[in-house]
């Protein structure tokens, strides 16, 4: 499957999820749905990257299981900070907000890993940062 069609999923789903996450919550408490959800994630992923082929043992050593861990931190952060947000605020003032994480993780693109710049990208993340204004006010 290519890039295209992974975002697309990916995006239908986060979609769905806050739904979801915002449902569960009106029954259970945050730091209840939070495991249920997470574990979830967990086995789906791991059970996605055995059965495409990409599941494997990495060496501890190796500088990029720093990058993964790291990455896992900031997830566990995201994830915490996105269900205690989503538990006592709206969905359409939550998620945008969350929203803003595109913004965040295509100057990052641009700054650290030196990705291309182009006016078209540019317009892109600004009138995203302006969309989620509008929609969180």
């Amino acid at each position: 499957m290519n890039y295209v069609l992974w975002a697309l999923v990916a995006m239908a789903c986060y979609s769905f999820a806050f739904l979801f996450m915002k449902l569960a919550m009106q029954g259970l408490p945050t730091f209840t749905v939070m495991p249920i959800a997470v574990g979830t994630l967990a086995l789906g992923a791991t059970t996605t990257a055995a059965l495409v082929g990409d599941w494997s043992v990495p060496s501890v050593t190796s500088r990029f299981v720093g990058f993964a861990l790291a990455a896992g931190l900031c997830l566990a952060g995201a994830v915490v900070g996105y269900f205690r947000a989503l538990s006592s605020g709206p969905v359409s003032v939550v998620v945008p907000i969350f929203g803003m994480f595109l913004v965040g993780g295509a100057v990052l693109g641009i700054v650290v890993l030196g990705e291309a710049v182009t006016v078209k990208k540019l317009l892109g993340i600004a009138f995203g940062a302006v969309a989620v204004v509008l929609i969180a006010t």
